[in-house]
C-alpha cells in the first residue's frame, strides 16, 4: 500500500505539471461580468482543466495512501 501511495502521488504531480504546458489562457474583453480570463485547450476552444484537476486529486489520493500505510495496526491492547 505504501508503493501504491507512492506511485500515485508522482503520477499526479507529473499529470498536473505536464497538462499545465498544453492550456493557454486569454483575457476575455467581451464579458464584464463573469470569467476574466479564458482557458483555452490545444485545439483552441473554450474548455475546462481537467487533466490539472485528475493529476491533483491523483496526487491527494497518493498522500491519503501513504498516510494510511504508516498507521500501525498491529497493537490491539483493547482486547485484553
Amino acid at each position: 500500500m505504501k508503493k501504491f501511495g507512492i506511485i500515485v502521488a508522482i503520477l499526479g504531480i507529473a499529470l498536473f505539471i505536464t497538462s499545465n504546458f498544453f492550456y493557454k489562457k486569454t483575457s476575455n474583453a467581451v464579458d464584464s461580468s463573469g470569467s476574466k480570463e479564458i482557458v483555452t485547450g490545444p485545439n483552441g476552444s473554450w474548455t475546462f482543466k481537467l487533466p490539472v484537476f485528475a493529476g491533483g486529486a491523483l496526487f491527494v489520493i497518493g498522500l491519503v495512501f501513504l498516510a494510511a500505510s504508516r498507521t500501525d495496526n498491529q497493537h490491539h491492547d483493547h482486547l485484553i
